[in-house]
């Protein structure tokens, strides 16, 4: 007859209520050990009823198992699908990403081709247009000086006049 040990042992059950193969195995160890030794062999005595019992709950377990396994495999392969799935919708994006980002680059070098086309095109204007600038204020000063020149004509003029007006008035005066 099982001691209060083994009773406790042989009831046990999972948290879930599923016997655990591993546990149901210990507690069939544990009855051997526990058993009485018959003298001058190796041999053990156990009760039938203890051991049918746990080997019962075994073989209620092992398809337990193999279910729980198989369902863990099955989750295995969804997850796998899923990954495998997830990883196309990133490769398809990437894709798109990739062609956009080089269509935008050859947008980019052609709007900078263009934007340098138009950079020199203005360089060049403005040298023109400041050669035209240039020739119009060298036309101007020249203009000027010219300008200046004939009034200080017309002033040097005008004192040597006066000087000579001058001269003669003194020699008026002073004759």
């Amino acid at each position: 007859m099982p001691d209060q040990n083994q009773t406790d042992a042989i009831a046990y059950e999972g948290d879930d209520g599923d016997d655990d193969v591993l546990v149901l195995l210990e507690q069939i160890e544990d009855l051997v050990r526990e058993g009485r030794k018959v003298p001058f062999s190796s041999m053990v005595m156990v009760e039938e009823e203890d051991i049918l019992s746990l080997l019962h709950q075994v073989r209620s377990a092992v398809p337990r198992e193999i279910r729980d396994a198989q369902r863990v495999v099955d989750d295995r392969s969804e997850i796998i699908n899923a990954a495998q799935q997830e990883a196309a919708k990133i490769l398809d994006h990437a894709r798109s990403q990739a062609e956009y980002i080089v269509s935008e680059q050859g947008v980019l070098n052609e709007a900078r081709q263009r934007g340098e086309e138009f950079l020199r095109q203005v360089e060049q204007e403005k040298r023109r247009t400041m050669g035209q600038i240039d020739e119009y204020a060298l036309k101007q000063l020249t203009e000027v000086e010219a300008a200046v020149q004939d009034s200080l004509t017309v002033v040097l003029e005008a004192l040597r006049t006066s000087s000579a007006s001058l001269d003669q008035a003194k020699r008026h005066v002073g004759a």
